[in-house]
């Protein structure tokens, strides 16, 4: 019985790693950090019935996938948005990108008229 036991733990520990066939990264500079948590918002907004992860950086899950935004400094201190999707499904993963790019012009194109207004 030991030995069942043992054989069915390894597959269960093989079985239960995720497999993403489809990958896509962007890297983007943006000119403050106040973009960054302004894009974070309206993202949460955008995607507030997925389950959701923002310990370190923000990650969302969607059906057969899920996508990671992360705020760094660059080699030249310049502050960068990453995003990466990665799903198992080609057509949710464009989708998903399609919706964070449109997010994210919407940001871009608020806070220029933020500044031009101020």
């Amino acid at each position: 019985m030991n030995s069942l036991e043992s054989k069915l733990e390894k597959n269960i520990e093989i079985f239960s790693e995720h497999v993403y066939l489809f990958k896509h990264k962007e890297v983007v500079e943006i000119n403050t950090k106040a973009t960054y948590n302004k894009f974070i918002n309206w993202v949460l907004g955008e995607f507030d019935l997925y389950i959701k992860n923002e310990s370190e950086f923000l990650k969302v899950y969607f059906p057969n996938g899920r996508f990671s935004i992360k705020n760094f400094k660059n080699e030249n201190n310049k502050e960068v948005i990453e995003i990466k999707v990665e799903g198992k499904s080609e057509k949710a993963c464009k989708d998903v990108v399609k919706q964070l790019n449109s997010v994210f012009n919407h940001v871009l194109r608020f806070s220029q008229l933020y500044e031009i207004k101020a």
